[in-house]
């Protein structure tokens, strides 16, 4: 009960203006969290019943807070912040969970440029005591932080202040740190190249070869880059806190990967297991692919949701084909008019800069679930139909991956999901005048919508997707030889 009451007690203290969210051990447990508030009784009720062993402050909206998880995290800090002083981390509001080396830094970040700044997860390569990798981590929209005296689920003590939010209020970031968290730190991140197309041959198994890829052997070469040596080393507990899985199952996941072909073979060296992994071109063929599709850098710590982030690099690779096909259509048009197309700007949307203008896009009316526009407008996206066929799944498990309501609720049974980040999915209407007055049962003959009392045709789906795609550019002429 003193947990409760602490807890309880601190909803008061917290200054004007925090948006906390209840949570269990470090995770919130609401569904839809990030859409809605609670009020500060509503978050001491759920204290008072149990269904809450603390609160978060969830952030964004002006709250950047800064996660340095290590002394290794600590360090990529200061390398990244080069001749920038770092004395405002000392001042800011800061707390901790008395873990050494484990420390958040809270920060206010003006309205102006809450666009610039995007969430980021850099893994240092070290292994911490609890036998996960040390990681910085900057966390805005969709994150919440664990706030004092909530108690931390590892070490069983309640966070502790560093610095008190009522005498030490958060700082206003400087502008070298918003630059830091504008940009893609990819020199430092611990991310693995995902081809997304061999999912629907390997399944799950596909988990295992990008682990043993990501911690090449190489690695650990002094002063280089991993080369990729064709072995890779984890332990038994740290694959199955990355994948969410038992040991047992992980132990399953390696055998079925050396019938398959995935791996040659794995071996034992005390808590370590030696992964020899299958080259690249030899698992393309093995797949029968005729072409590779898209490749995307993803994090480590994504390897768990697998299935859902194969869907969305196709959802964003097929935006970005559109785009280029759209892109050349209009090139054509120009080129007919007797223009030079790199003079002339072009009218093509993409999904983050869809506004309400003349060029390049009227938006008349904008919606939670639709953009509705003018008969004029160009415009390029994803169709579901196309990203089944290119997933080898149905059309109802892409709209269900894509579908906020299954990503942000956990499974039942194992809870599996969890940290799969919402995702900004809309419908583009084109606004048909010239239909005024036509039959109800006509229209929907045709697949046309009526609202606003207007008829409506629905394009392709705009999803906003972050993912960097990569280009395969190892021995193409290998894995072709291997597929005749």
């Amino acid at each position: 009960m003193l947990q409760t009451l602490t807890a309880s007690e601190s909803l008061l203290t917290y200054p004007p203006g925090w948006i906390v969210e209840p949570v269990f051990g470090k995770k919130p447990y609401r569904k839809n969290w990030t859409k809605t508030d609670l009020d500060p009784l509503s978050c001491l009720a759920e204290l008072e019943s149990g269904r809450a062993t603390g609160l978060g402050l969830k952030l964004g909206k002006g709250f950047l807070a800064i996660d340095i998880d290590g002394p290794s995290a600590a360090k990529l800090l200061e390398k990244l912040a080069g001749e920038n002083d770092l004395s405002d981390f000392s001042k800011t509001t800061a707390w901790t969970s008395g873990r050494p080396g484990r420390k958040q830094c809270l920060f206010s970040v003006p309205e102006s440029a809450w666009h610039r700044i995007k969430y980021q997860k850099i893994l240092t390569g070290v292994t911490g005591d609890d036998g996960k990798e040390e990681c910085l981590e900057f966390r805005w929209v969709g994150h919440q932080s664990v706030l004092p005296p909530s108690i931390h689920p590892g070490t069983g003590k309640p966070y502790l202040w560093i610095n008190n939010p009522l005498q030490s209020p958060p700082l206003q970031a400087p502008e070298w740190l918003i630059e830091l968290c504008e940009h893609r730190h990819s020199e430092y991140a611990t991310t693995v190249n995902f081809p997304a197309r061999l999912y629907a041959h390997f399944g799950g198994q596909l988990r295992i070869w990008l682990l043993a890829r990501r911690y090449d052997l190489s690695r650990w070469n002094p002063g280089g880059k991993p080369t990729g040596c064709g072995a890779g080393t984890f332990t038994m507990l740290g694959a199955s806190r990355i994948l969410n899985l038992c040991k047992r199952q992980v132990y399953e996941l390696l055998r079925e990967a050396k019938e398959s072909g995935l791996i040659r073979g794995f071996r034992r060296e005390g808590k370590q297991f030696i992964v020899y992994y299958t080259s690249f071109e030899k698992v393309v063929a093995l797949a029968g692919l005729e072409k590779i599709g898209p490749i995307a850098a993803i994090e480590v710590d994504e390897l768990s949701n697998l299935h859902i982030l194969a869907t969305e690099i196709e959802a964003q690779h097929q935006q970005k084909l559109a785009l280029y096909c759209k892109r050349q259509e209009e090139i054509e048009k120009i080129k007919a008019q007797g223009k030079d197309p790199e003079k002339v700007p072009s009218r093509i949307v993409q999904p983050g800069s869809l506004h309400t203008c003349d060029r390049p896009a009227r938006v008349l009316v904008r919606g939670s679930r639709f953009l509705y526009c003018a008969s004029d407008f160009e415009f390029y996206g994803g169709k579901q139909e196309t990203i089944a066929e290119n997933r080898g799944v149905s059309k109802s498990t892409v709209s269900r991956h894509l579908s906020n309501s299954y990503r942000m609720e956990a499974t039942p049974v194992q809870q599996k999901r969890s940290g799969v980040p919402p995702i900004i999915k809309k419908q583009l209407l084109e606004k048909l005048p010239q239909l005024k007055g036509m039959p109800a049962d006509l229209g929907a003959e045709d697949g046309l919508l009526f609202l606003h009392e207007h008829w409506w045709k629905p394009h392709t789906n705009i999803y906003l997707l972050e993912h960097r795609l990569v280009s395969a550019r190892r021995r193409r002429s290998r894995i072709q030889a291997n597929n005749r």
